[in-house]
């Protein structure tokens, strides 16, 4: 090999060489979300909420979400929360059925060493936001039994609620 080709074969693999090693670095691709548990979602005033709120109560809470019903869909489905990939995901039955109850509802659940909240939701002024109810995680180490996460729930929707000036604001 020349010495002229041997420097052209150089400056091929030293230009090529970067973007090989930062390719690596790219995450994995996530998998598209399932129509049929999944919608998109719009609601970024939610969003910050969540946020907001979630770092407010940090201590008290592990997770923190709000379910409703967006314009124009018929199905109830998680609209903020301080997970990002659980934007979209439709309500589970089981949370439809706790939230026609028009109460609180907790559940422990040991193994997470949590309690595990759905409290239905408004807006600031009482009216509805269409099956809106917040979910969260009240640790063990904050609350004794069900009814202590109750009240930590409660505190919380409240101060969420307060923040609420319409349904409609909950998606600009």
């Amino acid at each position: 090999m020349s010495l002229s080709t041997a420097r052209m074969f150089l400056l091929v693999a030293l230009s090529v060489a970067p973007s090989a090693i930062f390719a690596q670095d790219k995450p994995a691709k996530a998998p598209a979300q399932d129509p049929s548990t999944y919608m998109h979602v719009h609601a970024p005033f939610a969003e910050d909420l969540v946020n907001k709120v979630k770092a407010a109560h940090n201590d008290e809470l592990v997770k923190l979400g709000i379910h409703a019903v967006p314009p124009g869909e018929t199905d109830n489905v998680i609209i903020a929360n301080i997970t990002p990939s659980k934007i979209g995901k439709k309500s589970s039955e089981g949370d439809l059925k706790n939230l026609a109850t028009g109460k609180p509802v907790a559940k422990k659940l040991d193994k997470d060493k949590t309690f595990d909240l759905l409290l239905p939701l408004t807006d600031a002024k009482g009216r509805d936001l269409d099956g809106g109810f917040v979910v969260m995680e009240v640790p063990f180490t904050k609350a004794s039994d069900e009814e202590e996460a109750i009240k930590i729930g409660v505190a919380v929707r409240d101060d969420i609620q307060k923040q609420i000036p319409s349904k409609k604001a909950l998606y600009k």
